[in-house]
């Protein structure tokens, strides 16, 4: 392996240096966390399609300047080629890093992730492990259409064996990535498209000891239980609703395998009423399962029936006035809330 010295070359929005307050979009801000650990471990290895020019949202942009090619490796349209590529060097003894631009391609590659990197460790009793970080791009992004719009969230998160993390601000996508990239079991990071560009506060310190729950917004009189590009509409409904007197508190769950159902428990008994905030379906989706938990572990101090507020059950369309009627809106949510305070004790 190659590697030039970091300061040969800086990573978009995300140059090197020590722990300090700063700025940056999401995107950069999984490239400087990239960048960090790659510094600190010399067998972190990054894989996909364009990595080396860093496309095609810029996660990776720089980084093969720093690094060398032997370490951030362009491959071929073949998403369960670079699954077993993948799969494969972590059994032996390199943490690589897969990227898959879209949800809906990583289908390809769930053979190897899911009957391989997911189950060896279990199968070999204990003596395999397959430090693998699998990052997936994932949601609506405006007129993708419907094989490049999809999320897996639901699935992916009931698979034993993988870790599903989605984080929702630039502060937690670099978290997440350090603390995946030390992980020795496979962690898929799903990582909704429209935060990509965002921006928000970025401090670059040491790989957290856990990745949990964040309680975005502190609030009373109901929960909102979501992730990822979620919490952004969350917080909007939220702003909404406080003009009339309602105190909303927003959960966002950064880890969705395991659940922080602890952290969820705390909220829901905290506030009495529960929305269930998420893009893929209602019935048999992510929302369902965050309802079963909330129901599940505070039943007895529910003021209201938990409601569950998903996308609709059609693929997504390619037109914008059409794609905007799938997926919740902070209107929506609004709504969805009005319609929980109208329940009395």
């Amino acid at each position: 392996m190659t590697t030039t010295t970091p300061a040969a070359a800086t990573a978009p929005d995300a140059a090197p240096g020590a722990a300090q307050p700063a700025t940056a979009t999401f995107a950069a801000a999984l490239c400087a966390a990239q960048h960090d650990a790659m510094r600190l471990d010399e067998t972190i290895v990054l894989l996909g399609q364009d990595v080396r020019a860093g496309f095609p949202f810029g996660a990776t942009k720089g980084l093969v300047d720093v690094f060398g090619p032997d370490r951030v490796v362009n491959t071929p349209i073949s998403e369960a080629a670079t699954m077993g590529c993948g799969v494969g060097a972590a059994l032996g003894g390199i943490r690589p890093v897969v990227e898959v631009d879209f949800a809906g391609f990583l289908l390809l590659g769930l053979d190897q992730l899911v009957n391989n990197g997911a189950k060896l460790r279990y199968m070999s009793g204990g003596q395999a492990s397959v430090p693998l970080v699998v990052r997936v791009g994932q949601g609506p992004l405006g007129s993708f259409a419907a094989q490049h719009s999809q999320t897996q969230h639901a699935y992916l998160a009931g698979i034993p064996g993988l870790t599903v993390l989605a984080p929702a601000t630039a502060q937690q996508a670099y978290d997440a990535m350090r603390w995946a990239l030390v992980q020795d079991d496979p962690v898929v990071l799903l990582e909704d498209m429209r935060l990509y560009r965002r921006g928000g506060p970025l401090t670059r310190g040491p790989v957290p000891g856990s990745v949990t729950s964040t309680v975005h917004r502190p609030g009373t009189d109901l929960t909102i239980l979501t992730f990822g590009h979620g919490v952004v509409t969350a917080l909007q409904a939220a702003q909404e609703v406080a003009a009339r007197g309602i105190d909303v508190e927003v959960l966002g769950l950064d880890s969705l395998n395991p659940l922080d159902v602890a952290g969820v428990a705390r909220s829901v008994r905290r506030t009495g009423r529960v929305l269930c905030l998420a893009d893929d379906p209602p019935l048999f989706g992510t929302a369902a399962t965050l309802s079963l938990v909330a129901t599940t572990e505070a039943h007895d101090v529910l003021r209201a029936p938990v409601l569950s507020l998903g996308g609709r059950a059609v693929p997504t369309p390619y037109t914008p006035g059409l794609e905007a009627l799938v997926y919740p809106t902070p209107g929506a949510a609004a709504e969805a809330i009005t319609t929980l305070m109208k329940w009395t004790d």
